[in-house]
C-alpha cells in the first residue's frame, strides 16, 4: 500500500520532536524517503516543502536539507520546567491512580504503592506520545495534586522542587525500541503493531529517586514491521 505525503511529513516531524533527528542533522535522502513511503520524487519534495514552511527543515544551497532549530526538545530540566514543544500540542491527562509499582519501576522507587499518572500528547489528529509516570507516594505529602487526574502546574517535579526546596533532576535517561503492546496501540490510536521508540527517565531529589517516567513515541505512524 502506497504511502502519503502526510504520513511522511508526520514521520519526520516526530523524529525531530523526539530528537532522533537533531537541529543541524541532514534528513534522509530523497531516494530513501521515496522507497520507505512508496512516494514519487515530486511527492517527497511536497512533503519537504511543507516541513520547511512549518520551520522544521531548512535548505543549504549545494549541501542539502537539514533540521532547523525552531523547536526545543522536551528533555532534562526543560521537561521539569514544564516546557511544551508548541502551542499546537494538546496534553490529555487520562489517569492518576495508586498502584503497586511494576517490577522495573520498583527497581528504582522500591516495592509497594506509588502514584501512576497517564497522559497523551496530541498534535491535530496525530497522537505523538503516550507517557506514564510513577511517583513515590512521599511526594504526595507535598504535592497532593498528583492524585488528581489533571495537569500539575507547571509539573509535579517543579512543584515538589519549589515546596521542598530540594532540586529535582532527570538523573538517568535511556532510549529503547519495542513492538507496540496492546496498551501502546490503544493510547497511540494505532490499529496494527508498529515499532515504537521508548524513553525512560529517572527523577532524583537529593539522594532519593522520587519518580520514573516512560514515554512511548509514535513516529508518524511508522511502517509496520509485523
Amino acid at each position: 500500500m502506497a504511502g502519503t505525503v502526510a504520513r511522511m511529513a508526520a514521520y519526520l516531524r516526530a523524529r525531530i520532536d523526539l530528537g532522533t533527528l537533531e537541529p543541524g542533522n541532514k534528513i534522509p535522502p530523497t531516494a530513501a524517503l521515496m522507497k520507505q513511503f512508496e512516494l514519487s520524487d515530486n511527492a517527497v519534495y511536497r512533503g519537504i516543502a511543507l516541513l520547511k514552511a512549518e520551520g522544521y527543515l531548512v535548505s543549504h544551497q549545494g549541501k542539502g536539507v537539514f533540521v532547523g532549530d525552531r523547536r526545543k526538545l522536551i528533555a532534562g530540566e526543560s521537561r521539569i520546567a514544564g516546557i511544551t514543544q508548541g502551542k499546537s500540542e494538546i496534553i490529555h491527562h487520562k489517569l492518576s491512580a495508586r498502584v503497586q509499582a511494576p517490577d522495573w519501576v520498583a527497581a528504582h522507587l522500591g516495592s509497594g504503592e506509588c502514584v501512576n499518572r497517564v497522559r497523551t500528547v496530541q498534535r491535530g489528529d496525530f497522537v505523538l506520545q503516550a507517557s506514564q509516570s510513577w511517583v513515590h507516594v512521599d511526594v504526595a505529602e507535598l504535592v497532593p495534586e498528583i492524585d488528581e487526574p489533571k495537569a500539575c502546574d507547571p509539573s509535579w517535579q517543579a512543584l515538589y522542587q519549589d515546596r521542598s526546596g530540594n532540586p529535582v533532576k532527570a538523573a538517568d535517561k535511556t532510549m529503547d525500541a519495542r513492538i507496540t503492546t496492546a496498551a501502546d496501540r490503544e493510547a497511540l490510536d494505532l490499529d496494527a503493531d508498529f515499532a515504537v521508540l521508548v524513553m525512560r527517565t529517572v527523577y532524583v531529589s537529593g539522594n532519593k529517586v522520587i519518580g520514573v517516567g516512560e514515554g512511548v513515541y509514535a513516529p508518524g505512524h511508522p511502517l509496520s514491521i509485523a
